[in-house]
């Protein structure tokens, strides 16, 4: 549901499936300091099923998301661009901040 919405809020700001791609690889990084293969790897969980990693990291996901996507729905019809690549860059940029300060209440 958090994703969905996550996803919707992208598009919505003109992103495309390349944005959608950037701001998984860009939260992930910033909460948990590795890459989505790392993750997955290191966890034990099952590429591209979210399902199969541990709770805590399904739950750090959700809040992420959920509260990225408010700052997109903020953000909605500001975001702009001379093209694609920049549409997508200032969208991973808010995601970025977002993911930066979630992972201040993180445990880890």
């Amino acid at each position: 549901m958090a994703f969905r919405r996550f996803t919707d809020t992208i598009k919505a700001n003109g992103g495309d499936e390349k944005a959608y791609a950037q701001a998984v690889v860009t939260e992930t990084n910033e909460l948990f300091g590795c890459t989505v293969t790392e993750l997955y790897e290191g966890t034990g969980g099952k590429t591209n099923r979210r399902d199969t990693l541990p709770h805590e990291v399904q739950q750090a996901y959700t809040v992420n998301e959920s509260l990225s996507a408010y700052e997109l729905e903020r953000m909605e019809g500001t975001i702009g661009g001379e093209n694609q690549r920049e549409v997508n860059n200032k969208i991973n940029a808010v995601v970025r901040e977002q993911s930066k300060q979630t992972r201040k209440w993180l445990p880890w």
